[in-house]
C-alpha cells in the first residue's frame, strides 16, 4: 500500500502546486462570498477538527488491503484534485479573511516558506475529501460507522470556515464535487478493478 499512497501524495502535490501557482498569477480576483462571512471569527478549537482530515488523508490508503481495493477510493480523491485545479485556475478567489488561513500562519509562514494554500479555495478539498473518506468508511464498517463518520463530516466542513480557511461558496461547491464524484468516477473506478 505505500506505493498507492506514495502515487497519491506525489499526485496531490504536483496538482496542488501548480494550480495554485497558475492562479498566484492571475491579476483579477474574484470576491465570491458574503459580508457576514469577513465578520467570522477565527477559533481556536476548530483546528483539530479541521486537521483531523489532514491525518485521514494521510492514514487513508492503508486502511485497504490491496492496490485492487485502494484504487477507486484513492483514485477518486485524485480526481477531485484535477477537477477543483481547473477551477482553483479559472476562477481564483479573493479571500475575505483577514487572516492567511491555519496553513498559512501554522506552517508555511513558520518555517519561513511561500504559503502554498493561499489560492486554492473552491471547490474546496477539505469538503469533498472528508465527505468522500466519511462515504467509503461508512459502507465497509457498517451503518453505525457511516453516522459517526458523516457527522464528523459535516463538522470539520464547518471547521473550514471557523479557522478562515474557507467560505461558504466553497464549502458548498466541495460537497457538490464529492457528490459528483462520488456517484460517477468513483462507481466507474471500481469497476476498472473487478476481476
Amino acid at each position: 500500500m505505500i506505493w498507492v499512497a506514495l502515487a497519491y501524495y506525489i499526485g496531490f502535490f504536483f496538482l496542488w502546486t501548480v494550480s495554485h501557482e497558475l492562479s498566484d498569477m492571475r491579476e483579477v480576483r474574484y470576491p465570491l462570498y458574503f459580508s457576514w462571512e469577513s465578520e467570522i471569527q477565527f477559533r481556536g478549537w476548530a483546528l483539530p477538527l479541521y486537521f483531523s482530515l489532514d491525518i485521514a488523508v494521510i492514514l487513508f490508503p492503508f486502511i485497504f488491503r490491496s492496490f485492487r481495493e485502494a484504487f477507486a477510493p484513492v483514485g477518486t480523491l485524485i480526481v477531485q484534485t484535477a477537477i477543483a485545479a481547473i477551477f482553483f485556475m479559472l476562477v481564483p478567489i479573493e479571500p475575505g479573511y483577514e487572516t492567511t488561513g491555519v496553513w498559512g500562519t501554522y506552517f508555511y509562514e513558520y518555517f519561513g516558506l511561500e504559503n502554498l494554500s493561499r489560492w486554492n479555495h473552491a471547490p474546496s478539498l477539505h469538503v469533498s475529501y472528508v465527505f468522500t473518506i466519511a462515504w467509503i468508511i461508512g459502507q465497509r464498517f457498517g451503518k453505525l460507522i457511516m453516522a459517526c463518520s458523516l457527522i464528523w463530516a459535516i463538522a470539520v466542513s464547518i471547521s473550514t470556515m471557523l479557522v478562515h480557511e474557507h467560505h461558504l461558496i466553497c464549502v458548498l461547491s466541495g460537497f457538490t464535487l464529492f457528490v459528483f464524484t462520488i456517484t460517477t468516477v468513483y462507481p466507474y473506478l471500481q469497476r476498472k478493478t473487478r476481476p
